[in-house]
């Protein structure tokens, strides 16, 4: 039996879409939201369990995870300890849990807590199989959270402030490829269990040629305008004093010039990974949101 978090989310729809490719046999037990849209897993024709509960309750979970062989929690990494703890109070197997590459960030606001989380969780190996996968930024619809505002901000704006030099290496992952990662790991396990491994992109890219990239097929003519990185910090540090309300802050202005890019080939060996390059997947994404513009 397969118990799943977070398949009505952006990556997890895109693991219950290759579930029903594959024609999936075995039950499934899925937590969802009251207010979640069920649709696709309604229609799946799959053996499909929905069960309606708080991902912060450990009892709801204990008392779910009855009799299930193997976890994969896709929701978000905070929720990851009880998910474990309720997973091996019920001798589960196998949990394959979706952490996050943010843990590699030099800076502690960004990584520590994610640190913390996610050795204490590996340290609980000798009780319960663990494998761990670390997406980079995800993208690949509205519901990403990220590329979608960068779109946002490139179709309505001209100039487009450049903290730095925009040099610093990016390496966005699209939903797509995770869900059919999430699919490939669990039906790899001889391989796989136990494992960590880093979920990129094709190849790393310069923010800069991300913004152009972007600017280029939304057919756009954005204007950088570079902002040494003194200054942007001088003015992220005024702009918080000024406002308790900041879209960003000073440690924001120095994150940003972090390489993001990660190694993946161990992924490849292992399970066949094998993203789709930024410039191809960020199409549709693209397309989706001119035509909620009325532009397509």
């Amino acid at each position: 039996m397969l118990y799943i978090t977070g398949i009505t989310g952006h990556t997890g729809a895109w693991l219950l879409k290759r579930l029903i490719k594959e024609n999936y046999q075995g039950l499934i037990k899925c937590v969802v939201r009251k207010d979640s849209d069920t649709t696709l897993i309604d229609q799946s024709g799959l053996n499909i369990e929905k069960l309606y509960g708080d991902l912060n309750d450990i009892h709801f979970l204990t008392d779910s995870m009855k009799n299930v062989e193997t976890v994969i929690h896709i929701s978000s990494i905070m929720y990851s300890p009880k998910v474990l703890e309720s997973a091996i109070k019920n001798n589960v197997n196998w949990a394959i849990l979706v952490h996050t590459t943010g843990r590699y960030s030099k800076y502690k606001s960004a990584s520590e807590e994610y640190i913390k989380i996610e050795d204490s969780l590996l340290e609980m190996k000798d009780k319960i199989n663990l494998t761990v996968l670390r997406p980079t930024m995800i993208y690949g619809s509205s519901a990403d959270r990220n590329m979608i505002k960068l779109i946002d901000f490139l179709y309505r704006f001209k100039f487009f402030p450049l903290f730095g030099k925009g040099e610093n290496l990016m390496q966005p992952v699209h939903a797509k490829d995770l869900g059919n990662a999430y699919y490939d790991v669990l039906m790899n396990k001889e391989a796989t269990m136990n494992q960590n491994y880093n979920l990129a992109g094709k190849e790393p890219i310069s923010y800069k040629t991300l913004i152009n990239i972007v600017s280029s097929k939304l057919h756009k003519k954005t204007v950088l305008i570079s902002i040494p990185l003194g200054f942007s910090i001088f003015l992220a540090k005024v702009y918080n004093k000024i406002t308790s309300k900041a879209l960003i802050s000073e440690e924001q202005v120095l994150r940003m010039q972090e390489d993001k890019a990660f190694p993946y080939d161990k992924a490849t060996k292992d399970f066949g990974y094998n993203p789709i390059d930024y410039e191809n997947g960020i199409d549709e994404e693209i397309k989706l949101y001119l035509k909620s513009k009325g532009k397509m």
